[in-house]
């Protein structure tokens, strides 16, 4: 028996133990291919913490699908599900990044408004929003620093920061909607 049968039958038997929810095969698995997914994503995305970032939720994804998903090889499983959320991800960062040159390009200047109206409001939504998220999203929009530097800053992940700049535009563009409305409509 060759070794690389010896380790295909080893995965197998994770495989089987893994769809029935044993947590140590997953544990097993997550042990032996998240080093290797790791380095993989990061060919793709020259960025260690956002390929840890999507490592880990392929890891999750798999775990959440253990009990309906047919899988005959966890190394090509977790190839292809990195690959493809890498793919995916260098998408969302190439959209991103014409966003932000659009705005460098033009810059929006907020209209002028009676008693400065609109930036009270604007204000006061900003200090509406959680301790946390108003501390992450003051740090990228006052004072300008990039995500990775604000992770540095308050140790957390970049992804985390990503997604609570997210969560605070979309309350203020909820919040901040009808007095849009009303002052240019």
């Amino acid at each position: 028996m060759t070794r690389k049968t010896g380790r295909d039958s080893e995965d197998k038997e994770l495989i089987k133990r893994f769809a029935e929810g044993d947590e140590d095969a997953f544990k097993r698995i997550f042990k032996k291919y998240y080093t290797p997914m790791v380095l993989f994503a990061s060919g793709y995305l020259h960025d260690k913490d956002r390929a840890e970032s999507i490592v880990q939720d392929v890891f999750v994804a798999l775990w959440d699908k253990r009990f309906v998903s047919v899988i005959g090889s966890v190394k090509g499983y977790l190839v292809v599900a990195v690959r493809n959320k890498c793919h995916n991800e260098l998408k969302r960062q190439g959209i991103m990044k014409k966003y932000e040159k659009s705005f460098e390009e033009e810059p929006y200047v907020l209209p002028e408004y009676p008693d400065g109206e609109y930036m009270k409001r604007i204000t006061a939504a900003i200090e509406e929003l959680p301790p946390k998220r108003r501390e992450i999203f003051k740090l990228n929009r006052i004072e300008g620093l990039r995500y990775k530097e604000i992770a540095k800053e308050l140790s957390i992940s970049p992804k985390t920061v990503e997604v609570q700049i997210g969560q605070a535009l979309k309350f203020l563009r909820e919040r901040l909607m009808p007095l849009k409305k009303q002052l240019l409509g």
